[in-house]
């Protein structure tokens, strides 16, 4: 079953050419592929318009400050390769303290909010703040 969340996310910041494929590995048996071939390849796959901050210098504190600057809801819904965190629906703070850092793939949504921490290889992973 597909998330309305997780499909509105997909609508709004990825690339049309990507959207079939990723919807189809989100509601399937393919999930963890799916967000790890995402994360992996976000730089293709985000529609760049929508991103409004990119780079490994975001840190919790400069995330809630850029994201502090637009309306945002209460809750926001986790998109993990880390299935113990995945669909879960929390606190944006609370959010940022369970995917930054952890090593693994993520993505935190919003209705017109996103952040992404791309795949780790060495160091910070890249992290992406999108806005619709």
């Amino acid at each position: 079953m597909r998330s309305k969340i997780e499909e509105n996310f997909v609508e709004k910041f990825v690339v049309k050419s990507r959207r079939d494929r990723l919807l189809f590995e989100l509601c399937g048996k393919k999930r963890a592929n799916g967000i790890g071939r995402f994360c992996h390849n976000a730089d293709e796959m985000l529609l760049q318009e929508k991103i409004i901050e990119f780079g490994n210098h975001l840190h919790h504190d400069e995330i809630i400050k850029i994201i502090e600057q637009y309306a945002v809801p209460e809750r926001w819904h986790i998109i993990a390769f880390n299935k113990s965190i995945d669909g879960m629906s929390c606190k944006l703070s609370e959010a940022l303290d369970l995917v930054l850092g952890n090593g693994m793939a993520a993505i935190i949504v919003s209705d017109t909010m996103a952040i992404v921490e791309s795949e780790q290889c060495t160091g910070t992973p890249a992290r992406y703040i999108l806005h619709d």
